[in-house]
This record gives structure tokens, C-alpha cells and sequence, in this order.
């Protein structure tokens, strides 16, 4: 199973975009208000850094994933320990994507569907996907579809800029401050960061090194502008104070769309980005969450065995987090913002990254 650095660019687009489109500008933008578009530069400039990191420990083992390198660096009993947050973490976005999957889905289109026939769906979907083609498919997706996409987002923009307001963006700064922009800027940072799944995918790419570390990069920044654009579309459109207010405020927006009496109903194509995304980051996902716990457990060809545990794991999961409903903005808040960002996307490569360079200069 082999894809190339144009693959694993347009992976890590629709695995940043998709969901960063929908549910991060509503938590920015309680915060930082008519400012959220600093907390998205903010963002995207600690993305970037968190994605380098991840990139230049992953280049020092090419033909290792994080599950290998660990051990390498770490031993065998400690190394094993150390990836245990990021199983744990893999199953959580699992369950949590096809959370808010059923929910978009439910609030705007199926509104009587029970649970288990979208989540069900979606899961065999990405079974079969994954189960047949492995990476390889979901870099071929990936590469089929993300061009279309930004099409799509592309004259989603171009056809909403009648609807926008300058004067939506001011004051600048002044009802804000400093401390309300870094805060709001911490919701998407998380979600950027997610590019840290690149230890996982950096062994099968063709040939690893400086272009995959580029694409990887490239990737992130493309995102970053992308969003970007989107919480100002978004500010413009609505205003602050509406915009805090809106589940998905992005897909309200599109909404919008009216042009020369037959132009409208353009929510239908960004609900196509969103699904063809989530399938791709939930491909992904269940990809490196089954591969990773065969490493873990030393039978890394007994993967395929393992999708069909993790598949049911993740529906159970997934009905219990619908069963009590937390509302997305405290689970990001205080488990995804708290724990995961500082451990899985800072403190645990950074870690890796520092030991394995003083045994590096140990050993010269």
C-alpha cells in the first residue's frame, strides 16, 4: 500500500477542511467576535508549527510509523505506553464525527432517520473502503475529489460576495483584545493539529522525505487560508453577534445564495464537501486505528482482522455519545482543547522529538 505526496496533500486538505468548515467558527467566534479572523491567522500559524514537528520526527524514520518509532526511541515497555493517548484519541474522533454527522444530517435533510441507519451507513462505507483498498484508495479519493471540492468552495465564495458587509468587521481589536483572540484561536489550532496523523501515514508514501514534509505543509497552510476566508465570508454575512449564535454557520450562509432568480440551493454542494470529507477523514481514521493497534500488539498483518472490532467499538460509542448528547462546544472545550491539543499535538512529538535528537548526538 503506497501513495504519493500529491495524495497525502489532498488527504490532509479535506481532513483539515471538512470539519473545521462547520463546527470551529461558531466557538472562535464567541470568543473573539468581529476578531475571529486574527484567531484563524493565529491558528494557522500554530498548525504549521505543530505540523513541522510531527513532519521532521517522522522524516528521522521514514519506514516507521508512530507506533515503531516510539519504541525505537523510547524502548519497548515505555514506547508502547507513550502511544496509548493517541489510540484512545483515534477512537474518540471516530465517535465523534459520526456524532455530528447524524446531526447535520438529521437537522437538514433525513429529520426522522434513526441513529443506527446513519451511523451504520457511514460505518459500512468506510468498512468496505478501507477493508479493500487501504490507504491506497483513500489517497486516490482523496485526489479525485479535493479539486472538485475546492471548486465548489470556490463559487461558494464568489457567488455569497453580494451578501457581504465591510463594516460587519469593526472595530478591529479594540472590543476584544489580546487574551478573547488567543482563546478563540485555540478551537480551530486543535482541529489543524490533527495533521499530527502524518506519523501515522508517513511510511507509505513512495518516497519519504524533504516533498512529503512539503506536502504535508503545504497541506496545512492551504487549509489555514481556506478557513480563513470562511470565518470572514461568515462574519461579514451575519455579523458576530448571529454568527456565535449558529450551529453551522457556514452552511447557514450558503443559504443564502441567490443569484439571478435560478442560482440558489447551493447548500447542497457544500453538504457534498462535508460528507465526501468526513468519509475521507473517517477513512483515515479507522485506517490508522486498526493498522496501529495491530503494531501495538506485534501483528501489524493482522490489520484487516482488527477493522472489524474497531468498527463496532466506534458504533457503540458513537450511540453513547448521542444517548447523553454533550453539546460539541464543552467536549471541545474540555476534553479536545484541555487534553489532547497540549498531550497528542505538542508535549508527546515534541518529547519524541528532543530524545531522539540527544540519542542521536549521544551515538556521534
Amino acid at each position: 500500500m503506497k501513495i504519493n505526496n500529491r495524495q497525502l496533500f489532498w488527504m490532509i486538505m479535506m481532513l483539515e477542511i471538512g470539519i473545521n468548515l462547520l463546527i470551529s467558527m461558531t466557538a472562535t467566534i464567541l470568543y473573539a467576535k468581529q476578531d475571529a479572523w486574527i484567531s484563524y491567522i493565529l491558528a494557522g500559524a500554530g498548525g504549521l508549527m505543530i505540523t513541522y514537528v510531527a513532519a521532521k520526527l517522522s522524516s528521522r524514520y521514514p519506514r516507521q510509523t508512530l507506533i515503531e518509532y516510539s519504541v525505537t526511541i523510547l524502548g519497548k515497555w515505555a514506547g508502547k505506553l507513550m502511544v496509548i493517548p493517541f489510540m484512545l484519541q483515534w477512537f474518540w474522533v471516530i465517535s465523534l464525527i459520526l456524532r455530528d454527522e447524524f446531526l447535520f444530517i438529521r437537522l437538514n435533510v433525513l429529520y426522522k432517520t434513526p441513529a443506527w441507519v446513519v451511523i451504520g451507513t457511514m460505518i459500512g462505507v468506510v468498512l468496505y473502503t478501507v477493508y479493500h483498498g487501504g490507504i491506497e484508495a483513500i489517497g486516490r479519493v482523496s485526489e479525485l475529489w479535493g479539486p472538485i471540492l475546492m471548486v465548489i468552495l470556490a463559487l461558494t465564495f464568489a457567488l455569497t460576495v453580494n451578501n457581504l458587509n465591510w463594516e460587519m468587521m469593526l472595530p478591529v481589536y479594540a472590543d476584544t483584545g489580546a487574551w478573547p483572540i488567543v482563546q478563540g484561536a485555540l478551537a480551530p489550532v486543535s482541529l489543524l493539529g490533527e495533521s499530527v496523523l502524518l506519523m501515522m501515514l508517513f511510511p507509505f508514501v513512495e518516497h519519504p522525505g524533504k516533498g512529503t514534509r512539503k506536502a504535508v505543509l503545504a497541506g496545512v497552510a492551504f487549509s489555514s487560508v481556506l478557513l480563513l476566508l470562511g470565518v470572514l465570508w461568515v462574519i461579514m454575512t451575519f455579523g458576530p453577534v448571529v454568527s456565535g449564535r449558529l450551529y453551522f454557520p457556514f452552511f447557514e450562509m450558503v443559504k443564502l445564495v441567490y443569484l439571478m432568480e435560478f442560482i440558489q440551493n447551493m447548500d447542497i454542494f457544500v453538504m457534498s464537501i462535508w460528507l465526501v470529507s468526513i468519509f475521507v477523514k473517517l477513512s483515515i481514521y479507522m485506517f490508522i486505528t486498526s493498522y496501529g493497534i495491530a503494531q501495538w500488539i506485534g501483528k501489524p498483518r493482522s490489520w484487516k482482522r482488527i477493522l472489524w472490532p474497531v468498527a463496532a467499538v466506534s458504533f457503540v460509542l458513537t450511540k453513547v455519545v448521542i444517548a447523553f448528547n454533550p453539546p460539541s462546544g464543552l467536549l471541545l472545550k474540555s476534553v479536545w482543547i484541555r487534553y489532547v491539543l497540549p498531550v497528542n499535538m505538542v508535549a508527546i512529538p515534541l518529547f519524541l522529538w528532543v530524545v531522539s535528537s540527544m540519542r542521536r548526538q549521544v551515538k556521534r
